[in-house]
């Protein structure tokens, strides 16, 4: 094609025909012009698509780890009514309840004392923002959805070490030296396990006062995190359906 371009040119300038040749010449830079434009608009439509294939490849991997957290989310807010209910349990009997089986004060204890915490399934999310490569993600209300799910989890951890700190403070540190935990721990596991419990250390917890605030600080906080962990679950679920939602627009374009 430059080879018959060029002798095109040849002709014109050995024939005279200078007008010509000028207009021939223009014409040519003028569709030399538009190759150049033709080849940048299909290289940005590449790579539109290539971004597009990686933010659909992204976003699978975020939609994976919220629907994994998600089912993490459901079972631990169920853990927290259940530790916040077996905290009342306690005050009631601190507040003169009659226990009636020595073995319901050592599950429900025990039920409060076990430590439980969930954590965020991000890999995904933390990759991409420890990348720098946030803006991929081209759809503004999953990006702030995500850094929302983020920051509401920063927040949980720091209620969450507040509990634990209170935990140690008035409650295991307390029990240490009063109540048989291999004990407890047996009756948690197994509710109706046969097993000689001490009504004599029973009756020396019900005594601390220390160790009945800490039950009311417990549910108190369970029922804090709980709430907590709620309004992320429906964070998380409107997230879901954002990046559902993004993914099947694409895929129908």
């Amino acid at each position: 094609m430059i080879k018959l371009f060029r002798n095109i040119r040849k002709q014109l300038l050995k024939e005279g025909k200078t007008a010509n040749y000028l207009k021939y010449a223009i014409g040519e830079i003028i569709l030399v012009v538009i190759g150049i434009l033709i080849a940048l608009q299909i290289n940005n439509w590449n790579e539109k698509r290539k971004n597009n294939h990686q933010e659909l490849i992204i976003l699978g991997n975020i939609l994976q780890d919220l629907k994994n957290d998600k089912i993490g989310l459901n079972k631990i807010i169920e853990r927290r009514i259940s530790k916040a209910s077996s905290a009342d349990i306690m005050v009631s009997y601190y507040d003169g309840e009659k226990i009636k089986n020595l073995s319901d004060y050592y599950f429900h204890w025990t039920n409060v004392l076990y430590w439980e915490a969930h954590y965020p399934r991000n890999i995904a999310f933390k990759e991409l923002v420890n990348s720098g490569n946030m803006s991929i993600i081209k759809n503004a209300e999953i990006r702030n959805s995500l850094l929302e799910i983020n920051a509401s989890y920063e927040e949980l951890f720091s209620v969450r070490q507040h509990m634990y700190d209170d935990y140690t403070l008035y409650l295991y540190s307390s029990y240490a030296g009063i109540i048989d935990y291999g004990d407890g721990i047996k009756v948690w596991s197994n509710p109706n396990v046969t097993i000689e419990l001490s009504e004599e250390d029973v009756s020396v917890a019900l005594k601390n006062k220390t160790i009945k605030n800490g039950f009311i600080l417990a549910s108190f906080n369970n029922n804090g995190l709980k709430e907590q962990l709620i309004r992320i679950l429906k964070h998380v679920e409107l997230t879901i359906s954002y990046i559902e939602k993004e993914i099947n627009d694409n895929h129908e374009n």
